[in-house]
């Protein structure tokens, strides 16, 4: 279990990346500019949005509050929300947009990358959850501004 955890915690990002990029190249249900536009703007909104919401709540990892050593090495430092979470939300809802199968594929991973951040002792499940939602505000933003564009 702990070397699926870390597998989860650390690593399964890349895999939901590459499944997000790879859906957006052979996109059934967009155009394939208009997802690369959406990737483009979501990424970097959905990581501000993350560092802001990070400014307004507070607190240390699990394994600083609860004395115990992660699985996986990390400074002790402000643990909401989970970065990892949002990118990979991120992609997974584009992915959604490009094809519903293969972004609640994708959906799913990016819960399992959660947990194993939470497994790891390097989040709460509120910084998962929030997480979550702030990918899916980046790319609903992301959306609204890449509908401005013709393509």
């Amino acid at each position: 279990m702990t070397l699926f955890t870390v597998f989860a915690a650390q690593y399964l990002i890349y895999a939901v990346a590459l499944g997000g990029a790879l859906a957006v190249g052979w996109g059934v249900r967009r155009g394939r500019r208009e997802l690369l536009w959406i990737v483009a703007i979501a990424l970097p909104l959905g990581y501000a949005l993350a560092r802001l919401a990070g400014l307004f709540y507070s607190h240390y990892q699990p394994f600083a509050e609860l004395g115990f050593d992660p699985m996986i090495p990390h400074t002790i430092d402000n643990s909401f929300p989970s970065d990892h979470t949002v990118i990979a939300g991120v992609f997974s809802t584009v992915a959604f947009l490009a094809d519903r199968r293969a972004g609640l594929v994708l959906w799913a991973m990016t819960l399992l990358v959660g947990a194993g951040r939470v497994a790891a002792g390097l989040h709460w499940p509120i910084d998962i959850v929030a997480s979550c939602a702030l990918a899916l505000l980046a790319v609903a933003a992301a959306e609204r501004l890449a509908s401005l564009r013709k393509f």
